[in-house]
């Protein structure tokens, strides 16, 4: 997985709340062993303000993020989970379907998006997500195609780029794809989420 940016500003003010509860946490600790007159063993060490930084970061950033998107209080899409559907391309000017599977693991900061075809598969190499459009949500991504052995040998391995439209009523992801320089091919892709799809990061 990998980074990938966002166009708000959640991030910063998550990353105040989490320091400002982390020195919560860590005061009310040396309060509780002191109330109690514990004493820790000399090898182990009272938890810090950063180990409760660190603590709360790694929750909200695997798990927790995904209830607060669930309430609006966080604006990134959680767009985990299996997608089925097709791209139409223009090598063949648009007029056949070819079945596609997009897998899109992620959490609050990082993501990997797979695009597999009978011919080739692809991963993402960077990515963005915008949620202040007029229109809605988008998810923008590089990538990087490799051909599978049974491909033409006309396929080779190229870079392209990836612009989806999120419809969470819908639940699809609907947009276009550009191949790159060497190919220049370019079409459509059209996705809708798997219901009750599960994952290691769900």
């Amino acid at each position: 997985m990998h980074p990938y940016s966002i166009d708000t500003s959640e991030r910063k003010y998550s990353i105040l709340i989490f320091a400002i509860i982390g020195i919560a946490l860590s005061w009310g600790f040396h309060k509780i062993i002191s109330y109690y007159k514990i004493e820790l063993p000399w090898w182990a060490e009272s938890p810090s303000v950063l180990f409760f930084f660190g603590l709360i970061f790694m929750i909200f950033d695997k798990w927790a993020w995904k209830i607060f998107t669930n309430i609006r209080f966080i604006k990134t899409p959680n767009l985990n989970g299996e997608w089925i559907g097709h791209l139409k391309t223009s090598f063949d000017e648009h007029s056949s379907k070819k079945e596609a599977k997009l897998t899109i693991f992620q959490t609050w900061t990082k993501i990997k998006i797979i695009l597999i075809t009978d011919e080739s598969s692809s991963q993402s190499d960077t990515a963005s997500i915008l949620t202040e459009t007029p229109e809605g949500k988008y998810l923008n991504y590089q990538y990087t195609n490799k051909p599978k052995p049974e491909a033409v040998s006309t396929m080779s391995i190229h870079l392209g780029t990836g612009q989806l439209f999120y419809n969470k009523k819908e639940n699809t992801l609907v947009g276009e794809y550009y191949s790159g320089r060497d190919r220049q091919n370019y079409g459509i892709l059209h996705f809708k989420k798997i219901q009750g799809y599960k994952n290691l990061l769900n």
